[in-house]
């Protein structure tokens, strides 16, 4: 409702820009002659109709702007404007979808290239539905299981870097945690400086022979172990968790130290202060950031296909490679659009419940 009751500045520009959409398609539609299908819109009387509307609306509400300054009249017009919009829309994008999908459900061999874009997509959607929506579900369980378990390796690292030498430690104590610090400082430098395609090479092909090298155990059975899709989950965790261990600690920094010093002289002790004082707060300041990496990991995910995880990217691959041509990776970008925009929407809502500031997070590749 905002969007028909809406009282700014640009309120005119909105109404003249919905009129002169409907006004050009109502042109194309009339003097076009390639119209089959569902329309709303065709060479008949409706497309004379949009067309007169359109104009009509123009005309009068120019006058009404520049003469009479009528506002209910105005508001009136705008509305309908908005309305004729929404029909252009649907005629041409939903109609158009349905259409192409009526027109590939009836061929009886594989669209060629001369046929419409349209149609190609849909073929192929309809043809191969079952694998593209096996390859969006392993796009999103990958991205968010390798999300939360690095947010949870985050922490356990986060603590580790911030472990501090004090006067009490004994020399054991002291150099333990200077290992630790040590430790997590060269994993983030290492999974942040290379790309997450050499990680996952990296794991899949030659982590079982080290491993089998190491412990002497059969690389047979570390490879059967070690399968393509455990080796995506842990490349995707690893990688999270080491974007994640520097969002935490940013979060952390943030913080007033006085908050430490302040639970410590109430008695509690370092650990306890870092799970009931810092790391909560540090975890709101960081969650929009952790929200950012969730959403890149679903992009990035797509570089798995290189180990041949069936996620959506490779399923779309293997289909260009069968039907020989690139036409569905158009169908990959909507899907990915729709994934990043949709979940990007839901945790804006969340932030903003929350009231949190929205921070960018650049892609780990």
């Amino acid at each position: 409702m905002k969007f028909f009751n809406r009282k700014g500045k640009y309120e005119n520009c909105f109404f003249y820009v919905c009129a002169l959409i409907s006004l050009i398609y109502g042109i194309i539609t009339v003097t076009s002659n390639n119209l089959n299908g569902i329309r709303i819109f065709n060479s008949n009387a409706s497309s004379y109709i949009l067309i007169g509307v359109s104009a009509l609306l123009i005309i009068l509400e120019t006058i009404f702007i520049t003469v009479y300054k009528k506002q209910l009249i105005k508001r009136i017009f705008y509305v309908i404007a908005i309305l004729l919009f929404c029909l252009v829309v649907a005629d041409f994008l939903i109609l158009g979808i349905v259409r192409n999908f009526i027109t590939a459900s009836n061929l009886t061999k594989r669209p060629s290239s001369l046929d419409p874009l349209g149609v190609r997509l849909a073929y192929i959607c309809i043809k191969n539905y079952t694998s593209i929506l096996k390859g969006v579900w392993t796009t999103l369980w990958l991205s968010m299981a390798g999300t939360v378990v690095g947010l949870i390796l985050g922490l356990l690292f986060i603590t580790l870097r911030t472990l501090e030498v004090t006067p009490k430690d004994n020399e054991f104590v002291a150099f333990l945690k200077k290992i630790a610090n040590i430790f997590v400082q060269t994993y983030v430098t290492v999974f942040r400086g290379t790309p997450m395609m050499v990680q996952a090479i990296i794991i899949y092909y030659f982590l079982p022979g080290i491993l089998s090298g190491i412990f002497n155990v059969d690389q047979n059975i570390l490879n059967q172990i070690l399968s393509v899709g455990v080796a995506g989950f842990i490349t995707v965790s690893l990688n999270t968790t080491a974007y994640l261990t520097e969002v935490l600690r940013g979060g952390i920094e943030a913080l007033s130290k006085g908050q430490m010093e302040a639970a410590r002289s109430l008695g509690m002790t370092r650990a306890q202060a870092m799970i009931h004082i810092i790391l909560p707060q540090g975890i709101k300041n960081s969650l929009p950031a952790i929200c950012n990496e969730f959403i890149i990991n679903i992009k990035d995910t797509s570089v798995l296909s290189v180990i041949s995880v069936m996620d959506l990217f490779f399923v779309i691959d293997a289909i260009n490679g069968k039907n020989a041509s690139n036409d569905a990776i158009f169908i990959a970008a909507i899907i990915y659009l729709c994934l990043t925009f949709g979940i990007s929407k839901l945790l804006g809502l969340l932030e903003k419940k929350m009231n949190l500031v929205s921070k960018p997070l650049p892609s780990s590749n």
